[in-house]
């Protein structure tokens, strides 16, 4: 599924601007304690809506009748967000605005990585890691790098902030196929189970099976034993 950048106010009543840059006195700093908690925020509120699309697909296709959906979004809670050495692109004397960058590390449980890897093979699917490098994400060993750029931009009433995310859709795309195929791979065994019960109940047993006679060839045996008893006689 894919994701336009999204935007995402979090109320910062308590601190207002006090992390503001001393040369713009209206602009935030990348490495307010307050910005970073609203990029933590905004990445997981994307993912989580990102699954409600994904489930709310797989409900309107009966594709996930003996799993409880609130699982899915559940999963996502296990996946661990780290930012580092946040660092001032740009700033706008023009306006509020900042442009900003920052390491983000994304580690998922092996666990995880192995029921989705596992559920993509049963339907023909690539790996968890195949789908990374196709979308041109850092994936090793469980853990997604990326350099994400963003935009800060405080409210006129100094009480909000705004997070502009630039380049997360291709994470989120990643996060979210890979939750959803972890979330369905028990569905998919019992699906299987279901496919190969009803194709043995297809089949009728042999012993309940005869083939049909030829009635050429058993007229040609009667003629054949009637032309050997003319002859004995």
């Amino acid at each position: 599924m894919r994701h336009t950048a999204k935007k995402l106010i979090l109320s910062v009543t308590v601190l207002g601007l006090a992390g503001c840059n001393s040369l713009f006195d209206q602009h935030v700093k990348c490495n307010d304690e307050t910005a970073n908690s609203l990029i933590y925020q905004v990445l997981k509120d994307d993912l989580n809506n990102s699954l409600e699309s994904q489930l709310k697909d797989l409900i309107r296709q009966s594709q996930i009748n003996d799993l409880d959906p609130a699982k899915l979004k559940l999963s996502a809670q296990n996946i661990q967000y780290v930012l580092a050495d946040s660092r001032t692109d740009f700033i706008d004397p023009h306006s509020p605005k900042t442009t900003c960058s920052v390491d983000l590390t994304v580690t998922l449980p092996s666990d995880l990585i192995k029921k989705s890897d596992e559920a993509r093979n049963k339907v023909d699917r690539w790996s968890v890691e195949s789908q990374a490098d196709d979308i041109g994400l850092d994936y090793e060993n469980n853990k997604i790098n990326l350099v994400l750029e963003y935009q800060l931009q405080p409210a006129d009433s100094g009480k909000k902030i705004f997070a502009h995310m630039k380049n997360t859709s291709n994470l989120q795309t990643l996060l979210s196929d890979t939750l959803t195929y972890a979330f369905l791979k028990p569905q998919i065994e019992k699906n299987e189970i279901r496919n190969i019960e009803a194709n043995k109940q297809a089949v009728v047993p042999e012993s309940t099976y005869a083939e049909p006679m030829d009635t050429t060839a058993i007229e040609a045996a009667d003629a054949a034993a009637e032309a050997a008893n003319y002859y004995a006689e």
